[in-house]
């Protein structure tokens, strides 16, 4: 069985590698399901996770990288959410 602190390594490591623009591919495109699955595996992985703050926290970073890549918030604001984020992750983990 994996550990908590395996589950969100492997989390963050789906998160680092989603095509964040899959979207907007053409539905019969490879890269389309690729994307979608890394999503759904993103989401099985963070449902295993017996912590409500670790939990809200991957939620919550998944949505700061969206906002990032489609330019909804700069560089530093992600960072600093970042940051924060990944500190209640260490805490709680």
């Amino acid at each position: 069985m994996a550990t908590t602190t395996n589950i969100i390594e492997t989390a963050l490591q789906v998160m680092n590698r989603h095509d964040w623009y899959w979207c907007m591919a053409n539905y019969t495109n490879p890269a389309y399901g690729n994307a979608y699955n890394e999503m759904r595996t993103f989401v099985e992985l963070v449902a295993t996770i017996n912590n409500a703050a670790i939990i809200k926290a991957l939620r919550d970073l998944w949505i700061a990288k969206y906002q990032l890549v489609h330019n909804r918030c700069n560089k530093e604001s992600f960072l600093a959410k970042e940051a924060e984020l990944m500190n209640i992750i260490n805490q709680a983990a």
